[in-house]
């Protein structure tokens, strides 16, 4: 499979660049030397707004997730995992609402309904509930990941491409994506917070 084999190389350049360089990966660091890697990617204290168009989403080769729909009581903390298809069910994205998610008193039932977007890592996310502070999206990129060819030829090569990306949160101004403060729980992991129920994509932009 095409995007499994680009993740192999992808993954065998990371490990050439952690070698060489003494670096955490993923985070905005300095380089060897202590220069300023030349990617510095996304401003890790706020949003960046970007056309859409601008935005290079990361694609996925694995078998298409399906939508997922969870009724749970508000006031506990809840995670909902997204799997991609069989055979192998990889997890593509988890949801994390703890206590305080949802602006309702605690045992209110909230309904949340996730919609993976085709050939993409997004997802578009509706709550019968407006969501308060502390809820999160994760996702799961070691199995599928598939840089699109615009991204190797913008950033000139798949681990700078990685290193740029960030969730974002698509706006209806332009249409426009607000690339948010991102981390990296663990290799191939990317995070981001989810402030409204809206479609949510892993991106990156120069």
């Amino acid at each position: 499979m095409t995007g499994i084999s680009r993740r192999h190389r992808s993954r065998a350049s990371r490990l050439r660049f952690a070698t060489e360089c003494p670096v955490v990966f993923g985070l905005v660091v300095a380089g060897c030397g202590g220069r300023p890697a030349s990617k510095p990617g996304i401003d890790p204290s706020a949003a960046r707004i970007v056309p859409l168009a601008a935005a290079i989403v990361l694609e996925t080769a694995g078998p298409p997730p399906s939508d997922t729909t969870v009724t749970f009581a508000t006031g506990a903390p809840h995670v909902i995992v997204v799997r991609h298809g069989p055979p192998e069910n990889v997890v593509f994205a988890e949801l994390t609402f703890p206590p305080g998610a949802f602006r309702a008193d605690s045992g209110v039932m909230v309904r949340v309904e996730v919609r993976p977007r085709p050939g993409v890592y997004g997802l578009d996310v509706v709550t019968s509930l407006p969501l308060g502070t502390g809820a999160s999206v994760t996702f799961r990129y070691a199995r599928y990941f598939l840089a699109p060819q615009r991204a190797r030829s913008t950033f000139g090569s798949d681990v700078l491409y990685e290193r740029a990306l960030a969730v974002g949160q698509l706006q209806a101004a332009g249409p426009q994506l607000a690339l948010l403060p991102s981390t990296r729980p663990a290799a191939d992991n990317l995070r981001g917070p989810m402030p409204a129920a809206g479609t949510y994509l892993v991106a990156a932009a120069p």
